[in-house]
């Protein structure tokens, strides 16, 4: 068959869609591999208060049951005043043994009116009732507010923050983002192992940085390609790449929210903190 003729069968909305989705698309995909091949990350740059300061882990290795001595726990007190929010800057540190994790939670916090987009984190449980919260985020300068095209264009560092709960919530909730928090279906064994894969992860980052990718590289996807080392769970890729806000329904029909004989409706309203 001649190009003629091909050009003849098709659609003229296919033609549409290649000319104005998939073109921009795959220049935007070369651009953006090409700004990473040539970018070094780094350190040393005149960060934003909130990521300033990189958490550090002391881990006992030569221990069956591991002490972690955490500094650096970013513990903000957010508050709004005439339109804009601020924060008192205070860290807190935190000891345990690794055996203290008993429970993990999921954090879904959709930040746009599209339910689709979201920002995910988790919550360790401790056996004493306290909690570290595990925030993957765009390390921003002084000055800089995050965007697509920085996320795509090799602007951001990543950061692997870790705060209270209260920290990562508060400035949620002064913002209106609509949260949910899963409690997730895993053996107190698989939650110790997944923090120590992301503290091994927190403490090579302090030695190496890395740069932050939109859709390669965000705060989805970094957590599922820890969890995946220890579960047999697919976790499809399209929605940890594009549509991070679908969290709660993979979640859900993985069969991995501990709230048994509830439908996904229930779960959601039974887990919704705060709305839109």
């Amino acid at each position: 068959m001649t190009v003629s003729k091909i050009k003849k069968i098709i659609p003229s909305f296919i033609k549409a869609f290649l000319k104005w989705i998939i073109m921009p698309l795959a220049l935007i995909g070369l651009a953006s591999s090409t700004l990473y091949s040539f970018t070094t990350p780094k350190q040393n740059r005149n960060w934003t208060t909130e990521h300033a300061l990189l958490p550090t882990i002391q881990i006992d290795k030569e221990s069956l049951n591991p002490s972690i001595s955490i500094e650096n726990i970013r513990d903000f007190q957010w508050e709004r005043v005439n339109q804009t929010i601020n924060h008192n800057p205070q860290y807190k540190k935190m000891q345990f043994q690794l055996e203290n994790i008993v429970e993990l939670k999921a954090v879904v916090s959709h930040f746009s009116p599209i339910s689709d987009i979201a920002h995910v984190f988790l919550i360790f449980i401790l056996d004493n009732g306290r909690e570290l919260g595990v925030s993957i985020e765009a390390r921003r300068e002084k000055g800089e507010a995050f965007s697509i095209q920085g996320g795509l264009l090799a602007q951001f560092e990543i950061i692997y923050l870790l705060a209270t709960p209260e920290d990562l919530l508060g400035i949620r909730k002064l913002n209106n983002e609509a949260i949910h928090i899963y409690p997730i279906k895993e053996t107190k064994k698989k939650a110790q192992e997944l923090f120590l894969l992301i503290a091994n992860e927190i403490n090579a980052l302090n030695e190496t940085p890395h740069l932050y990718h939109l859709f390669f590289k965000n705060c989805t996807n970094q957590l599922v390609k820890h969890v995946s080392t220890l579960t047999q769970q697919q976790y499809p890729w399209f929605f940890q790449t594009f549509a991070p806000g679908k969290t709660g329904e993979i979640l859900y029909d993985l069969d991995l929210i501990d709230l048994p004989s509830m439908n996904f409706e229930e779960v959601q309203t039974n887990t919704l903190v705060r709305k839109l």
